[in-house]
């Protein structure tokens, strides 16, 4: 099978993959073989390639932690899946190759509604947005998230099923126009992450602060994005698109009784990460069928092009997801 690989030893100064044959993997007990149709691209695949993030071990080396396609097999132990149902699934790596071998608990159904591109731009992004606003976060109807990175695709996701809790969503970001269309999808303000947004947040808050942070940025914002909490409010770290350190006036997190809170979801076990898709299934079904939560697509490359999907993801600017999409199969 064709799959995306590293970059060759001569080619390590400038990280884009290359295309290169396997052996098709085969389902263990417990996993479903899935012909992919489509796979996401996120910022941890540039990591991996980069040696920055390694994926957990037993895991495949092809990288790709979401994609869409059709059930080609089941393993022993399986229930539930025929070969040719559409399916959409969370991985820990693997999914940018034409098979891709699944743990049954981390697959979904694809709605008839959506396309193979759809559905492979969802699981990523929906499963970050849900562990971290729910499970870890904790968000309640009626509080204030104020999610920061919100152009990306987990960030527009985030802001959706925000909305869809019934949280009043602050959405941050570098560009005032990758943010306007997130106006649409729930945001009732769209304000540049840069210092001065904890003044903006008070402000759109009675002075109150935010009772969470959704933070994909953090690095040297950080100090800001706790700034922008009330007291006794918590910040949810995801991600370092600003870099990986930050200097905090620690006092001031003790003093207003603040909560930071890292997490991670690749490395989460089979058992913790089925418990997660099960209830975000139960909770977004139905609206993901009638297009209350929809994936806000960037761009769709032909998988022959991957090296030029991964330049565009690695020049950043991107407003939702970048993907690729298989050759469809020969009748």
């Amino acid at each position: 099978m064709r799959a995306v690989l590293p970059p060759s030893d001569d080619e390590t100064a400038r990280p884009l993959p290359r295309l290169g044959e396997l052996p098709a993997p085969e389902p263990g007990p417990g996993e479903v073989l899935v012909a992919v149709r489509a796979a996401g691209l996120n910022r941890a695949d540039l990591l991996q390639l980069r040696g920055l993030y390694p994926p957990p071990r037993g895991v495949s080396e092809v990288p790709g932690l979401e994609c869409a396609g059709v059930v080609a097999a089941a393993g022993p132990e399986v229930q539930g899946f025929r070969p040719g149902e559409r399916v959409m699934a969370l991985l820990a790596g693997g999914g940018q190759a034409e098979r891709v071998a699944v743990p049954a608990g981390q697959l979904m159904p694809l709605p008839e509604t959506l396309s193979f591109e759809e559905g492979a731009a969802l699981p990523e992004a929906c499963l970050t947005a849900w562990t971290n606003l729910v499970a870890e976060g904790g968000l309640e109807a009626g509080e204030t998230v104020l999610v920061t990175g919100a152009t990306g695709g987990v960030g527009t996701m985030a802001v959706q099923l925000a909305r869809e809790l019934g949280a009043r969503v602050l959405a941050a970001g570098r560009s005032r126009e990758r943010l306007a269309p997130l106006a649409e999808l729930g945001a009732e303000a769209l304000l540049l992450d840069e210092p001065g947004l904890a003044g903006e947040v008070r402000e759109r808050t009675g002075g109150r602060g935010a009772d969470l942070v959704f933070d994909l940025v953090s690095g040297e914002l950080l100090p800001e994005h706790l700034a922008a909490l009330r007291d006794r409010g918590r910040l949810i770290l995801i991600g370092l698109m600003a870099g990986a350190r930050a200097e905090l006036d620690l006092a001031e997190v003790l003093r207003r009784r603040l909560t930071i809170r890292g997490s991670v979801l690749r490395a989460r076990p089979r058992d913790e990460k089925a418990a997660l898709v099960a209830a975000f299934r139960d909770f977004a079904a139905d609206r993901l069928a009638d297009g209350r939560l929809r994936p806000v697509i960037h761009r769709v490359f032909p998988f022959e092009k991957v090296a030029d999907a991964y330049r565009e993801l690695a020049a950043g600017g991107v407003a939702g997801k970048v993907l690729v999409r298989m050759s469809e199969p020969a009748a």
